[in-house]
């Protein structure tokens, strides 16, 4: 039987509706969560997904980029005694080269990934200290490595983990935990265009374990951080890149 490490506890997971947040959700959801699911897609389904888990999940149409829409998200989550945990994972990419990039689509990328989780966090940070709650925010592995035509993309995720780091420092006092995990090309619908005409077989090529990685397997180290297990763990960025990043 799975341990229900998230019995009792609440935690909001913006981007649920697909990829790793909703292997994020439905995880939380094995493991006896509550599950406050935000997308600007319908991520509905995912309450059908988890009918045969001990958790719940209430899916929310959510734009990061409106703030008032993360206030909705929390306040549900306060309705079912939490948030206890926050899971930044909504997020865009444009692939273009700078001088391709419009200012709308540079933008559009920051406030989605970077402002987004900003909004995000602002909002729930006053129930989070209540509850002495944890953020997991999912960065990437291209705040480390450079790619070419992603100069937005990267500039966001790069935000995001210097926020963790002044976030761990700012809330560790009030009990609440911040961290980031940073994956590398993970099998989703995002990057499933990337897998066609055997591009996947030079992606997987990149690993130092010869495969790609899946939704579940950022999920696993998402669920550990936003746990109990990870109680001494704080300001941290933990790459899951299947040892791209170390080959160098």
């Amino acid at each position: 039987m799975t341990e229900q490490w998230f019995a009792g506890q609440t935690a909001i997971v913006t981007g649920a509706a697909g990829g790793i947040g909703r292997a994020c959700g439905r995880l939380f959801a094995e493991r006896g969560g509550t599950v406050i699911a935000g997308d600007i897609a319908d991520c509905s389904s995912l309450i059908d997904d988890v009918a045969d888990t001990p958790g719940t999940v209430h899916a929310i149409e959510t734009d990061v980029r409106k703030p008032a829409d993360l206030e909705r998200l929390v306040d549900c989550a306060i309705e079912h005694g939490g948030p206890d945990i926050l899971v930044n994972n909504a997020g865009i990419v444009a692939r273009k080269p700078i001088t391709e990039l419009s200012p709308e689509r540079w933008h559009d990328v920051i406030e989605t990934n970077l402002t987004g989780a900003y909004n995000a966090i602002k909002a729930a940070t006053p129930p989070l200290c209540a509850t002495g709650g944890t953020i997991v925010t999912v960065s990437s592995l291209l705040s480390h490595i450079g790619y070419s035509d992603r100069v937005a993309y990267s500039a966001s995720k790069g935000g995001l983990d210097a926020m963790k780091r002044s976030l761990a420092a700012e809330l560790g006092p009030e009990g609440v935990r911040v961290n980031a995990v940073n994956p590398g090309f993970i099998r989703t619908e995002m990057t499933q265009p990337h897998l066609e005409d055997g591009n996947g077989d030079a992606f997987r090529a990149k690993t130092a374990i010869d495969r790609l990685g899946e939704p579940e397997d950022v999920a696993e180290l998402v669920a550990f951080l936003a746990s109990d297990r990870a109680a001494f763990i704080s300001g941290e960025t933990i790459l899951i890149d299947g040892g791209q990043a170390a080959r160098g």
